[in-house]
């Protein structure tokens, strides 16, 4: 995938930056810096405290960063809420394709008497929670069993495991509540006493769940790692094994490229933004609190008959010269404002410290929460600057700086 990348340039020089700068397309869309105020973006909400000061950024680029999709289900840590699977074409965001994997683990209390039961019949029950594309449409699937040990641990979204025999085949609606996946006789008879002993989670290495070769593509469906379950039956007990290892494959193609006052994080899509501030013209000035804000256009994500929505979380990262990542702070999307605003004492610190000369990180990334996994996209405003009294929508941070005695 190439990166694509934008540069917002002030007329302002710049000395020094909280992160470096490469080959860009250029967007003559920031205003100049003036640390005296004059000629800020001190504009609406943002501007009614004499002592703020908002910088838009100076740099900000589509780059490339793994999709960790996988995890361990039924409330056990690192966590993973939801697998998909399915297919659907999508011009905007880019065609899709998600294969899950899933295994489980034995209940942590059993019935009475249950281990001495002949099993009389097993089943998988998805319990739905996401629906991505056309929630209308019919959708075969197929069932493999895995028979090799596997771990979705920090295993990136393209990876992909040795799968066996087929298992089963049936059709669902997208739009289905619960799905039930019955296991064949065969693999019940094979199972049964390993299902009733203490090694099923060694023993046995769980399951595969795809759209059938060659259906036609039309919607990605969710399913919560938390309510779904492997379902044992006995002549007398109905027991529930949690799932344990969960990972979701995925693949997705080039998107639409966006306009120009937009860019466009897509999840699923190995994506990250990464950005930078001009923050010369205030060196060595005490800072009392920094908020970084992303304004977002939920229309961007608009089409009749196709499910997609905007994430309500994203976070926020530094990265130092060497790559390494460090988390600085989180966000919900305010929805009355379509607005991420990033704001937590370890960023203010960070940007105390470039102030006075001590730069921590070459840039900061802000990214989709690894779980639960889905395929939205966040398109964010570039620009165009605001009008006189306007709001500025544009990526920025808003400097509360201390007062200056008087």
């Amino acid at each position: 995938m190439g990166t694509t990348f934008f540069q917002f340039i002030s007329p302002t020089h710049l000395r020094r930056r909280i992160a470096f700068a490469v080959p860009c397309v250029l967007l003559l869309l920031a205003a100049c810096q003036d640390p005296s105020g004059v000629g800020l973006n001190v504009i609406g909400e943002e501007g009614t405290d004499p002592n703020v000061i908002v910088v838009a950024v100076d740099t900000i680029l589509i780059d490339e960063q793994d999709d960790l999709t996988g995890g361990l289900g039924g409330g056990l840590s690192p966590i993973q809420t939801r697998v998909l699977v399915g297919a659907t074409p999508d011009a905007l965001l880019g065609d899709v394709s998600a294969n899950a994997y899933i295994d489980f683990r034995p209940p942590d209390t059993i019935p009475d008497g249950f281990r001495d039961r002949t099993i009389v019949s097993a089943s998988l029950r998805l319990v739905r929670d996401y629906v991505y594309g056309d929630s209308t449409v019919m959708m075969p699937l197929e069932l493999y069993r895995i028979d090799e040990e596997w771990s979705p641990v920090d295993a990136p979204s393209d990876t992909t495991f040795e799968i066996g025999a087929q298992l089963a085949t049936l059709s669902i609606m997208a739009a289905d509540s619960v799905v039930a996946i019955n296991l064949p006789a065969a693999w019940v008879t094979e199972f049964d006493e390993t299902l009733r002993s203490d090694s099923a989670i060694t023993a046995i290495d769980g399951f595969q769940l795809r759209l059938m070769d060659g259906a036609i593509p039309g919607a990605v469906v969710g399913y919560d790692t938390n309510e779904s379950t492997l379902r044992v039956i006995t002549a007398e007990d109905t027991v529930d094994y949690p799932l344990a290892e969960v990972f979701t494959h995925l693949e997705r193609g080039e998107g639409a490229i966006p306009p120009p006052d937009r860019i466009v994080l897509r999840d699923g899509a190995n994506e990250t933004v990464a950005f930078t501030f001009p923050l010369e013209d205030f060196e060595g000035v005490g800072l009392a609190n920094a908020t970084i804000r992303f304004s977002v256009d939920p229309s961007y994500l608009d089409e009749a008959g196709f499910t997609r929505r905007i994430p309500t979380r994203m976070l926020f990262y530094g990265r130092n010269s060497e790559g390494a990542r460090t988390p600085l702070a989180d966000a919900s999307l305010d929805e009355d404002t379509n607005t991420f605003s990033f704001s937590s004492s370890v960023l203010t610190t960070i940007i105390q410290q470039a102030l006075v000369g001590n730069v921590v990180y070459d840039r900061f990334e802000i990214t989709i929460p690894s779980s639960p996994v889905r395929l939205e996209a966040i398109p964010i405003i570039l620009g165009p600057p605001p009008a006189e009294g306007e709001a500025d929508r544009r990526p920025r941070i808003a400097l509360t700086f201390i007062p200056l005695p008087t």
